[in-house]
């Protein structure tokens, strides 16, 4: 490790410090936190409690669920189908899908919308329009569905927008999930499992936790979970592309650590360098319109105004200066509504990655954990 990394790393135990201040007032439970640059651990630690009602000890391998963080794993196995050449970035979608043909979309939703939430699928919110509200009555997370059974609820729906023309965040990556089971002939979790989990040594990735893995599994404070997460056990039918999968942080910066070396780690390759750049770069139309819910993104959300565009799965960061939380021209990641979230910065060669369970101070901790981690590089 550098001299500059390893003070970067002393810095950042300020962060692990604030962290155990807060579940020592009660707000988190805990976290665990792992910083890497140029390949190399600078901060990794595990802070609080994995399961609070019994005070046990938070461990660095701890199981979370990584919610939205779901989607840029999907969106990697949608686009190693492009490079083999499966399916096209502006294939119509219903091409693939004979459902949605029922569903009139003029244009058609293309596999690049499903990529950039472009594609005029929300989420189900019942508050925010009577769309949206038809949305929620649909019970489009129900975890006794399969994805076929998803799709077949989504053509019987409106779309909010026509195809292309609005960011609005929601059930895209989810269909892409499905498009990636008909392209490959594997269900979504088989394909994650042996395309991605395997090559890279993902071993924590999956759908459910295993039997073995129960007592890593990172549970929220009574009061501040969502009835949106999914049970870890027993597993669960529905595969969701935009919000199943369980994973530890060790698992997800390995992940991100192949994002950084655009499509390459430890020797293993699942994407071309070309394939990580596309989709690493903003894809959003110039006079794009964003939808009702962009707003509660807040500072994730891919708004001109806050120096940022949506790539293939993930935020992009295109201004310098635009954006009152620290960050880099280029970097990208997402978050999730569990609390997880991850970036990354090519400038840097740095990965960032924070777990935690707590939807209800979710956004306030990605902030907090960019400033900590850029104050203690600068």
């Amino acid at each position: 490790m550098t001299a500059s990394a390893a003070l970067a790393g002393q810095r950042l135990r300020d962060l692990g410090d604030f962290i155990a201040g807060e579940v020592r007032q009660g707000l988190i439970p805990g976290a665990v936190v792992l910083v890497t640059q140029a390949g190399q651990t600078v901060y990794e630690a595990a802070i609080g409690h994995s399961q609070p009602a019994e005070h046990t000890p938070m461990r660095r391998d701890a199981v979370f669920w990584l919610a939205s963080m779901t989607k840029p794993v999907t969106s990697v196995a949608a686009m190693m189908l492009v490079e083999a050449g499966r399916i096209g970035l502006h294939d119509a979608v219903r091409d693939h899908l004979p459902a949605l043909r029922q569903q009139a979309a003029d244009p058609p939703i293309t596999v690049l919308d499903l990529l950039r939430h472009t594609s005029g699928l929300p989420y189900g919110a019942p508050d925010v329009s009577p769309l949206h509200a038809q949305y929620h009555r649909a019970n489009l997370f129900d975890m006794a569905q399969d994805n076929a059974e998803l799709v077949d609820k989504i053509v019987r729906l409106p779309l909010l927008s026509p195809p292309g023309t609005m960011f609005e965040y929601g059930m895209s990556a989810d269909v892409l999930g499905r498009l990636v089971e008909v392209a490959s002939g594997l269900s979504l979790a088989d394909f994650i499992g042996q395309r991605i989990c395997g090559p890279l040594g993902l071993s924590s990735f999956g759908f459910s936790v295993g039997e073995a893995d129960r007592a890593r599994v990172a549970w929220p404070l009574p009061g501040d979970d969502t009835p949106l997460a999914p049970p870890p056990f027993p597993a669960v039918r529905w595969c969701a592309g935009g919000s199943g999968l369980w994973g530890t942080a060790q698992d997800y910066s390995r992940f991100a650590r192949m994002l950084l070396g655009e499509g390459a780690l430890d020797r293993v390759r699942l994407l071309a360098p070309r394939t990580v750049r596309l989709m690493t770069r903003n894809h959003l139309p110039d006079d794009v319109r964003f939808g009702p819910s962009v707003q509660a993104l807040e500072a994730t959300a891919p708004l001109p105004e806050l120096g940022q565009g949506f790539g293939l799965g993930l935020m992009v960061r295109t201004k310098a200066d635009a954006n009152p939380v620290p960050g880099a021209v280029g970097d990208f990641g997402w978050p999730g509504l569990s609390g997880t979230t991850f970036w990354v910065d090519p400038s840097r060669q740095l990965v960032a990655v924070l777990m935690m369970r707590s939807t209800r101070h979710r956004l306030r901790y990605r902030t907090l954990f960019r400033e900590h981690v850029y104050r203690a590089l600068e």
